[in-house]
């Protein structure tokens, strides 16, 4: 319990002076197609989660934890996502194919430091490809590069990626309990305790926001995390993991479909048209038009906790049966697919004018 106090409050504090105390470097601006907050407001959120895990780590190792060196081996593999995101948060400079790359990096380092290898994923004929130690390298570092930008993706409201990450990590720590796997225990629950000390200040009223930093370094761990589990146990399926993520993973995946084939454009290039824009545009104005725009923006959150929570309830329940949960992930995609269309109600010409959308 003491590390798990030490992770909320050493969150809670540095995420606090950095309310406190704005520098100028550090502050959003709010500029860009995907801004909805109106005031100048820290951005570098992610600070305060990875100086909370290194802490956590460092007090492990102090006291005699078995898994304290691991908790460092983290911190260190994570460096790199989380600097090149955290150099985006000051200098708005960092390409997102750079920040790709670094979590490229970070995903290499954990599979040679930590041995977080994707061995399986339950397909015929795609795990004897992933037999071969160059392609499962390879493999693994891409998946948690995109789970690292998945969770950037769905970072837009106050609270949004917090929250989805705090169920994310819950859910892991269950499965964690009951396979009697300590270190994966204490993982998930010293990240969603520093979360929770950063959300205090997040929702509802965004005094600060996770910043690409914070984004990409949840999402990354939160990757890295199911890999270790499907990998230190054979009876967890693959499936269970990409269920859990279902939400921020097909979130990105149809925002590069919808960008690359529906509009003509490129993947990388930031639009107003993902499904949390499209929830507070079209639902939160329209029903809440006289609230205060900061209790407008953090109302657009529980809709897409919803979305976590439905797929997290099913990875639960069946996180054992490959099978269900294939049929779980296909039915995930189907309603968010039809939720999304639904909301856009598509006129003619709006593929190529996303401006006609809202």
């Amino acid at each position: 319990m003491k590390y798990l106090i030490a992770a909320f409050l050493t969150s809670f504090i540095v995420s606090y002076f950095f309310v406190v105390f704005k520098h100028g470097l550090f502050v959003d601006k709010q500029q860009g197609v995907q801004k909805f907050h109106r005031d100048p407001t820290p951005r570098i959120g992610g600070v305060a989660l990875f100086v909370s895990l290194f802490l956590t780590g460092s007090l492990m190792n102090l006291f005699g934890k078995p898994f304290g060196k691991e908790f460092l081996v983290l911190c260190m593999i994570s460096l790199p996502v989380f600097t090149a995101g955290l150099l985006e948060d000051i200098t708005k400079r960092v390409s997102p194919k750079i920040r790709l790359l670094f979590a490229f990096l970070s995903g290499i380092l954990a599979v040679l430091f930590l041995s977080a290898r994707i061995e399986r994923i339950d397909l015929p004929g795609f795990d004897h490809i992933l037999t071969y130690s160059a392609f499962s390298l390879f493999f693994t570092a891409f998946a948690l590069a995109g789970m690292a930008n998945a969770m950037n993706i769905i970072d837009g409201f106050n609270g949004l990626a917090g929250g989805v990450a705090i169920i994310i990590f819950f859910s892991y720590a269950y499965v964690s309990f009951v396979l009697q796997d300590e270190f994966l225990l204490y993982f998930s629950l010293v990240m969603a305790s520093a979360i929770l000390g950063f959300l205090l200040l997040n929702f509802p009223f965004g005094k600060i926001f996770l910043g690409d930093s914070g984004s990409y370094f949840i999402g990354f761990l939160a990757g890295l995390e199911g890999v270790l589990l499907v990998k230190r146990h054979p009876e967890v399926s693959p499936w269970f993991v990409l269920m859990l993520l279902a939400y921020p993973v097909f979130e990105t995946v149809f925002s590069i479909y919808r960008k690359k084939f529906l509009r003509g454009g490129s993947p990388f290039e930031p639009d107003a048209v993902h499904l949390h824009m499209l929830i507070y545009k079209r639902i939160i104005n329209k029903r809440y038009k006289r609230t205060h725009p900061v209790i407008r923006n953090s109302l657009t959150s529980p809709y897409l906790w919803g979305f976590q929570i439905a797929a997290s309830i099913p990875a639960l329940l069946f996180w054992k049966n490959t099978a269900i949960l294939v049929l779980s992930f296909l039915a995930f995609c189907l309603f968010y697919i039809q939720f999304y269309f639904k909301i856009v109600r598509f006129k003619r010409g709006c593929l190529k004018n996303p401006s006609r959308w809202l």
